[in-house]
């Protein structure tokens, strides 16, 4: 019988990941070369100069720690172009879908729920967004999932803490969902020794590769563009509220239950709350947004856990009364109402977009116009410095002025001023 069950787990994770790369495939031909984040083109380009022999913070300004450069570098390195990128990135929210699939099946032992988790994760409006985007967050994701997971037991604490600790190097913020993963961990001695030593050994190398430079770029230069306005935040707020509200009270639903019945409602406790810390984390990395320029994505972290906990919670709710299952019915709905907007409409996905807001969650330019954007820039000699956005510079292979991608800091930061001097002097350009 043993010998059976495993056999038949086994053919249900290949059915379901067979599934996802079908689901990845059909976003890939969906999204095509559209222009969805800022972000991502400044990555990708700065990504190239790095290829291409620029030093980064030395020769080029870079606002994150070294890694999310060099991922897109040897990304590049393989293709040096949109493609390998695209499929990079995909198969990094391509592991983060398995991991939920994962951590479903361990919580509630259901094979067909663990599926739908994984299914849904790529499909939810936040990580539709940003899918295949070269950004921070889409390469710490499986990071943190997978150490949330490795922290549940006491056996994989200290390799847990080292996962936390690379997914930090990707953006500096992530080191607080990595905190509260640790505090829940199953040997939080080893997890910590983990987490402070795999931090410390990368920082080091870090410093000894790029000296004081780093600091002043992903430090000192981040807190010179400035916050924020509450206005601005309120209404990212919301519609994070907005598109979160589904995977919140599942979640909740899942804690109440806990409370009422704290023997019987998962599989694996250890894990649940490893999943708690790293969706807490997650969700508090939205204070990040009271610095100017950040976005939406940021709760990109949070999703893997957070779907994690709601499927589980809806699974229990499911069995205590018709009230709930219509609750559950009714969330389940909306959510996917928002998603099917966003992907029948990308550039208005009115439901997707919080009520009441004009903008927001959407497309930044269609592929169609991406393509005659690409066109006009390469239509400029190759000497001119290219002045328009750096996603459309990525693609038409130009040069961005002063070669830096990063026009964001150069704008705010006056620790980029020599950068920004750079860029300035670089005539003549085109558009």
């Amino acid at each position: 019988m043993s010998a059976q069950l495993k056999l038949r787990d086994a053919q249900v994770a290949a059915a379901g990941l067979t599934l996802l790369v079908v689901e990845f495939v059909l976003l890939a031909i969906w999204q095509r070369n559209g222009y969805w984040d800022f972000s991502d083109g400044v990555y990708a380009d700065t990504a190239r100069e790095l290829l291409h022999g620029t030093s980064l913070y030395h020769g080029v300004a870079a606002a994150q720690p070294p890694p999310i450069y060099l991922v897109g570098a040897g990304l590049l390195a393989i293709h040096d172009g949109l493609a390998s990128v695209r499929a990079g990135m995909a198969v990094a929210q391509l592991a983060s879908a398995a991991l939920v699939a994962y951590a479903v099946w361990r919580l509630s032992g259901r094979r067909w729920l663990a599926v739908v988790g994984g299914l849904a994760l790529p499909l939810l409006p936040i990580d539709l967004h940003e899918h295949a985007q070269l950004i921070p967050e889409v390469v710490a994701a499986p990071l943190i999932m997978l150490g949330a997971i490795c922290a549940a037991r006491p056996r994989g604490a200290l390799v847990a803490g080292a996962l936390l600790a690379l997914a930090a190097a990707c953006k500096l913020a992530f080191v607080l969902p990595a905190i509260l993963i640790v505090l829940g961990a199953g040997d939080r001695k080893r997890a910590t020794i983990g987490l402070v030593g795999g931090g410390l050994g990368l920082g080091a190398l870090a410093l000894l590769g790029y000296g004081s430079p780093l600091w002043t770029e992903t430090v000192r230069a981040q807190f010179e563009v400035g916050g924020a306005s509450l206005h601005y935040v309120g209404g990212l707020l919301a519609q994070a509220v907005w598109n979160e509200l589904p995977l919140l009270l599942g979640a909740a639903a899942l804690l109440y239950a806990r409370g009422r019945q704290p023997r019987s409602i998962t599989l694996d406790a250890p894990l649940e709350r490893t999943l708690l810390g790293a969706a807490l984390g997650g969700l508090l990395l939205g204070l990040t947004l009271f610095k100017h320029g950040s976005y939406l994505s940021v709760f990109l972290v949070a999703e893997p856990p957070l779907l994690t906990l709601a499927a589980v919670g809806a699974a229990v709710l499911w069995q205590r009364s018709s009230a709930a299952r219509v609750a559950i019915m009714v969330l389940a709905l909306l959510l996917v109402a928002q998603s099917v907007s966003l992907l029948a409409d990308p550039t208005d996905p009115s439901i997707a977009r919080r009520p009441g807001a004009h903008s927001g969650l959407s497309e930044v330019t269609t592929p169609a116009s991406v393509s005659r954007a690409v066109a006009a820039a390469q239509r400029c000699s190759a000497r001119f410095a290219y002045a328009g956005a750096p996603y459309i510079a990525f693609l038409a292979d130009r040069r961005m002025p002063g070669a830096q991608p990063d026009t964001f800091m150069l704008s705010y930061a006056g620790a980029d001023g020599a950068f920004a001097r750079r860029a300035a002097a670089d005539e003549p350009r085109c558009l």
